[in-house]
């Protein structure tokens, strides 16, 4: 006879596997936010040399405003950046735990720090 938790029960994954998902996951989005930062700088940089080559302000002017886009690109780039560094560091200090609650308060201070304006 089967176990109780059945014949199809998946088996449980580790934390490294768990960890080494979430940061593919996010991958992508920080990929995603690095090149929308190149785009929206060398757009922003090219529309303002055109618009000072044919000494027009308004198209200097639209070519400033696509290089503002970089920042807030870049913003999320870095968070994701610093998330998926605290994941894997979140790894060596799990590894370390000795029961479940320590494991949880551990998982709770390593994110309570990403992201301080939050907590207010």
């Amino acid at each position: 006879m089967s176990d109780a938790a059945g014949p199809l029960a998946p088996t449980p994954r580790t934390a490294r596997a768990v960890i080494d998902t979430a940061i593919r996951e996010n991958r992508l989005w920080e990929y995603l936010c690095y090149g929308l930062t190149v785009v929206f700088g060398l757009t922003g940089a090219s529309v303002v040399v055109i618009g000072a080559v044919k000494g027009d302000g308004s198209i200097a002017l639209s070519g400033s405003a696509a290089g503002i886009l970089v920042w807030p690109a870049l913003h999320y780039a870095r968070d994701m950046r610093r998330t998926n560094l605290a994941i894997r560091l979140l790894e060596v200090s799990l590894g370390r735990a000795k029961s479940a609650r320590e494991a949880a308060d551990l998982i709770r201070e390593a994110f309570r720090g990403l992201n301080p304006a939050k907590e207010k």
